[in-house]
């Protein structure tokens, strides 16, 4: 039988629990369904003791199977900056420990340096290869002097890129002219962010709740002093939850807030926890200069939060004026944005069944499954 591969380097790991995730859940909700997958989870990581090694680990996963390879050198980044190399060594472990697979298919995860490695194992394998991209500098790498060239002709070879949005899928086409663009969003469990009737009892009390890795193209300045300036103004009693790590959040930690500003530094905390946080949240409030999805966002939509957001990337294809508002990335306007918001009345059952069916991981596996078969 020949099988699928689906490959990822981008992993959770004890240091950042959150990376990629969103990739391994859309693989998961795939081999819930499927007998002939066979994931590959690639890590390339530092290590001061070794020079080389490769660790390989082998084990079930649902109806199909995980197999994860890591690398740990003194010389990581020269490695993960070196695709040939990486198809190289992969290569090497897939004929050696693995001489009877065979795949009919090779389906990446972003484009560097995932699928120019797997466009180089598609080659070897005869197989049909195709692109999931989620990476918003997607772009930037078409323009790098040494993997443009080779980042552009994965592109066009693929046999179809899913983007997670028709931002991102606009911005592909025309980086790479490849038409065969199909749009598969991101997975939001749904079970367990749903709708729960809201128990807010104090008219004089407001929560508000942000998600993020506080970096970078994330914007905690924009929420933090929308608030400071609107808590100025008020006699409500406004408490934030700030959800996430990143040096951004130094900058605020120690900042002397007013009496009736509460700022709830939680750090990393699991979905269970960030779903129950939002079940008992007035507003989400997500500031960014660039999103190609926001997962987090979505996820606040599906409890029947309404969203104050950065009108940047694809938050316009999720946010309407049924569930929340947009707003350009001033403080002005994240002030006004605030008034605004919490003067509306918002359907919060409505928002939800919204999103239910959109996000749920049975919808994104069954459209990942029919763009498999058409090309099996």
């Amino acid at each position: 039988m020949k099988h699928i591969l689906i490959i990822s380097f981008w992993n959770p790991t004890l240091k950042e629990p959150g990376k990629g995730i969103f990739i391994h859940e859309q693989i998961n909700a795939v081999c819930k369904n499927r007998n002939d997958v066979v994931f590959l989870e690639v890590n390339v990581i530092s290590s001061n003791k070794a020079l080389f090694s490769i660790n390989l680990e082998e084990n079930p996963l649902y109806l199909s199977k995980k197999i994860s390879i890591t690398i740990k050198s003194l010389w990581w980044k020269f490695i993960y900056l070196n695709p040939w190399l990486i198809y190289f060594i992969l290569r090497k472990i897939l004929y050696k420990k693995y001489a009877w697979l065979t795949f009919e298919i090779i389906h990446s995860n972003v484009i560097f340096p995932c699928a120019i490695v797997g466009h180089f194992l598609s080659k070897k394998y005869n197989s049909k290869h195709i692109i999931s991209e989620h990476w918003s500098k997607a772009e930037k790498i078409l323009k790098h002097p040494i993997y443009g060239s080779i980042a552009l002709k994965t592109y066009r070879d693929s046999k179809a890129i899913l983007c997670v949005s028709n931002f991102l899928a606009t911005k592909i086409k025309s980086a790479t002219g490849n038409t065969n663009i199909k749009i598969v969003p991101n997975i939001i469990d749904t079970k367990l962010f749903r709708y729960i009737p809201k128990h807010l009892e104090n008219p004089g009390e407001l929560y508000f709740t942000c998600v993020a890795k506080w970096e970078k193209p994330k914007r905690l300045d924009l929420i933090i002093n929308s608030l400071l300036t609107f808590a100025c103004e008020t006699n409500k009693s406004l408490n934030l939850n700030v959800v996430g790590d990143g040096v951004q959040k130094e900058d605020f930690v120690w900042v002397k807030y007013p009496n009736n500003l509460k700022i709830n530094w939680l750090g990393h905390i699991n979905k269970t926890q960030i779903a129950t946080i939002l079940g008992q949240t007035d507003v989400f409030m997500h500031a960014s200069e660039i999103e190609t999805f926001s997962i987090v966002t979505v996820e606040a939509l599906s409890t029947g939060t309404p969203v104050l957001a950065s009108n940047v990337g694809a938050l316009p294809e999720i946010i309407n004026s049924n569930n929340g508002i947009l707003v350009e990335n001033t403080l002005d306007a994240w002030f006004k944005g605030l008034h605004e918001i919490i003067v509306q009345k918002f359907d919060n059952k409505v928002i939800a069944t919204e999103n239910r069916d959109k996000f749920s991981p049975d919808s994104v596996a069954k459209s990942i499954g029919e763009i498999y078969n058409i090309n099996l």
